[in-house]
Formats: C-alpha cells, structure tokens, sequence
C-alpha cells in the first residue's frame, strides 16, 4: 500500500519538473491542483482499505498546549506568524506578489488548498503506516520529514549551491533549506500525533499569510532564515514538552530531572543560535559598543548601538551614521554636518556632537556602513571591562 503512495509522489514531482511547466498558467493553476487532490484521494483510499483514520484523532489523553491537536496546530502556526510580523515591524514590510483580484483570490485559494490537503493527507498515512514500533519513531518522522521536504523543495534552486557563489548558496540553506525541514519537522510531528487535519492547521496558517496577506515582513534573508528555524524548533520542543502519555505518567518522577536539565540546554542551545546572528550581524543589523564620548549625551560610554543597512541617497544633514575610517582600523558613529557633490560624488562631513571641530575629511558614500536604529544602555560595559582585562594581560583581542 504504502508503495503505491509513494510511486503516486514520484510521478507528480516528474509531471512538475517535465510536463507541467510546458503547460503555462494552465498547468500550474490546472493540472498541478488536479495531481494534488488526486494524491489525497490515494491516501484517504489506502488509509480506509487499511482500517486507519488519518484525518483526525488523538495520541495522548491529555493537551497542555490546547486541547486538541489542531488547536496546538493552530497557536504554533500564529505564534510563527506573529514572531515575522514583529520582525517586520522593526524593520520593514513589502507588496505581496500574489493576485487580490476576485479572480485571483479564488485561483490562489484552489491552488494553496488543492496543495495543503494533498501533502498533508500524504504525509499523515505515511507517518501512520510506518508507524510500526515507537523504538523506530524518531527515524520513521525523520524520513518522512526528509521525504516531504525533498518534496517541496524548489529544485532550479539547488544549482546555487556551489563554492564559487557562497552567499546565494547559504541564502538558500538559510532562508529555504534549514525552513523547509523545521517546518517539515513540526508538520510531521503533528500528523503523527492528530492526523492530517493537526499538520494542516499549522501549515495552513504559514501558507495563507504568505499567499493571501497584502502585506508580508520584508527583512533581510537571514532574519527570515532565523525565524523560520527557531520558531518550528521551539514549537516542536514545547509541544513534545507539554505531552503526557499513560506510559509516560509512570516515569515522570523519575525523568523530571533528566528532562529539565535537556530542556535547559535546548534553551542554551538556541539562544547561543541567536546570538552569534546577532553577533555577526546576520540579522541585518550590527551591534557596536560606544568607546568614546564625542556623541555625548546622544551615545554614551558603553552604550551599544544596533546599526542598519542604509541607502546613502537617503541621507541627510542631521542623521547619525556610522563609517569607516581612512585607515580602515576603526568604526566612527558622528552626525552629518554637510553634504557636498564633487565629480559625480557624494561626500558626507560628520563632526561628533560634543567635539569641537568636525572631522578631519568629508566620508565619500561607499565608506558609510550604515545608520543607529536601536540603542541598549551601558551593556556594553561587559565587552569594554572584558577588552580592557585582556589588553592589560598582554593578550589583544
């Protein structure tokens, strides 16, 4: 049974990578609809000759996250979808691509639901047929989670991953890759548990705020790439977490212990994630310790100051900034003072505010490195006293 299933999969992503884009608009919004409700009728078909209910019911008694499966499908979703609209809150939002037409709305709809039942059917009857023992469960959801990822993954992609191009090539192990499978991971997860109708409730929620939100979280790719890991990561971990089985009532006690000190270092674990993005400045922003006092009182000693990207086209005389020096041994944060032209150029005077004169040279526009957005008081005092302890030790760093 399970073979034909899987011999089903095989012939649509064959269809979609030979037949379908020869097709047009007609195969994408006709066709490839038509193969995923055809997969779904597959594994409701098999599922029934079988005995098996894949749509709809409960592994454990017991839900502390909801009360049901699909109500935990539904909060991990909007909790996902909540953490893209605080990071596009702080940093921007663009257009969505897709149609608001009537027309369009309704084509979009067929192709996103036609889609979600299709994979999520699939999906739930193979995490259930495999389910042979609960010593192999951990590898049966980590095939299958490979196996529907494989699934969507966006193959004309892949030729970015090549050593002569690094920056597409971790863009897409970021943004789509690493997504794609804690996404797959948690969607599994949650098919294993409630059955199908659990896994769409939080795919369903991902999809219909990238397919039919007028507006979506326009970030850099590595703030998309990060949310996209930690947020199924930590859904996966609580709802494992928050799930009491008979058998596993009976061990409590004595896994009480075992279980916090994992759960600790899971934390650990993710915020260590967290901060070398942030660190590196892999979250689109770069966090810089004040080391002097020219910008008094707008910046002061051991303030940190989370520096964004910024069009230079955009700049103008008041806006703090941060550049870099002639000698490209230090980063300075002053305030433009003056904007002149010279041959084509845009040279840019900063003078820090509580200097006396301004600085040595106008900055010209490629040396600007990009404008404050945030500001954390004194915690940089942590990196200057550690900076500081080293120096006097004869070790730089």
């Amino acid at each position: 049974m399970m073979i034909l299933l899987l011999l089903h999969l095989i012939l649509i992503l064959i269809l979609q990578r030979t037949l379908l884009p020869s097709l047009g608009m007609f195969g994408a919004y006709v066709v490839r609809p038509l193969l995923w409700i055809s997969i779904a009728v597959t594994a409701f078909l098999l599922a029934s000759r079988q005995g098996k209910n894949i749509l709809q019911f409960k592994r454990v008694r017991r839900w502390y996250l909801g009360n049901s499966p699909v109500h935990a499908g539904l909060m991990l979703g909007i909790f996902q979808v909540s953490m893209l609209v605080i990071i596009g809150i702080f940093t921007k939002f663009g257009r969505s691509p897709y149609s608001f037409t009537p027309q369009g709305i309704l084509i979009n709809l067929v192709y996103v639901g036609s889609f979600l039942i299709g994979i999520e059917l699939a999906r739930s009857y193979v995490v259930n047929t495999m389910n042979l023992s609960k010593k192999h469960l951990t590898l049966i959801i980590i095939l299958t989670t490979l196996l529907f990822m494989f699934i969507q993954l966006p193959f004309d992609n892949l030729s970015l991953l090549t050593f002569d191009r690094p920056v597409p090539a971790l863009e897409f192990l970021g943004k789509t890759f690493i997504t794609a499978l804690t996404i797959n991971l948690l969607a599994t997860y949650l098919a294993y548990l409630g059955g199908a109708t659990a896994s769409m409730s939080y795919t369903g929620v991902l999809l219909c705020f990238e397919w039919f939100s007028p507006i979506i979280p326009d970030p850099h790719w590595t703030l998309l790439a990060l949310v996209g890991t930690i947020a199924p990561a930590i859904g996966f971990i609580v709802l494992q977490g928050s799930l009491i089985t008979p058998q596993e009532q009976r061990q409590m006690r004595r896994l009480r212990r075992k279980e916090k000190r994992s759960d600790n270092w899971t934390f650990v674990a993710i915020l260590v994630v967290i901060i070398v993005f942030f660190s590196f400045g892999f979250l689109g922003v770069t966090p810089t310790v004040i080391y002097s006092g020219s910008m008094a009182p707008e910046y002061q000693v051991g303030d940190i100051v989370l520096i964004d990207d910024v069009n230079t086209s955009t700049l103008q005389v008041g806006d703090i900034v941060q550049y870099l020096s002639f000698d490209n041994t230090s980063k300075i944060i002053h305030r433009i003072v003056e904007i002149t032209e010279e041959d084509g150029r845009t040279y840019y005077l900063t003078k820090g505010d509580a200097n006396p004169s301004d600085d040595f040279r106008p900055i010209p526009a490629q040396r600007i490195l990009g404008r404050p957005m945030f500001t954390i008081p004194k915690l940089g005092w942590v990196q200057i006293v550690v900076k500081s302890t080293f120096n006097a030790l004869g070790i730089p760093i």
